[in-house]
């Protein structure tokens, strides 16, 4: 179940919302408004460091190196 950002065309505000499936996409609204005038926004993460080997074992990076690759 994926999180998606959005960005509300109506009011201008950006929200997070989950969306179960591709075909619930065409159904979300505004939390603020509740316009469905929405665009979803290219979302990205940012991971710093490098990886020492490939399971990340003695990894100073904030990914990867523990268990379940968070810190």
């Amino acid at each position: 179940m994926p999180i998606y950002e959005y960005h509300c065309c109506s009011c201008g505000k950006d929200f997070e919302t989950f969306v179960w499936s591709s075909r619930d996409e065409g159904k979300v609204v505004c939390p603020a408004c509740g316009k469905d005038d929405v665009k979803r926004l290219l979302s990205s993460f940012s991971c710093q460091g490098s990886l020492t080997n490939a399971a990340g074992a003695g990894s100073a990076s904030g990914c990867g190196g523990g268990l379940g690759g968070f810190s």
